[in-house]
């Protein structure tokens, strides 16, 4: 498995990103790799980058809530959490 930067993770996982055009000509895209992760913007470009944003979002979102962040075609995010020293536990 190759570890990827937060960067490099996020480019990845908008490579996904599947853009469809709604009826009242706003645009709604999803990014399927990352459950749940969906946007919308009134124009293409604007969906663009809140597409960048909610990945982003969602990220930090998951890494707050511990939740498992998706291996991406054999790619994963690397990254390492810091513990405040208030939660260490001493044996």
């Amino acid at each position: 498995m190759r570890s990827l930067t937060w960067n490099e993770y996020v480019r990845l996982a908008l490579s996904y990103a599947v853009f469809s055009r709604n009826e009242d000509e706003s645009w709604t895209v999803e990014v399927p790799v990352l459950p749940g992760c969906v946007t919308w913007g009134e124009t293409r470009a604007e969906a663009a980058v809140m597409a960048e944003d909610a990945v982003q979002g969602w990220l930090v979102t998951a890494l707050r809530f511990g939740d498992e962040i998706p291996v991406i075609d054999g790619n994963a995010l690397g990254y390492s959490i810091d513990v405040p020293v208030a939660e260490l536990v001493y044996a």
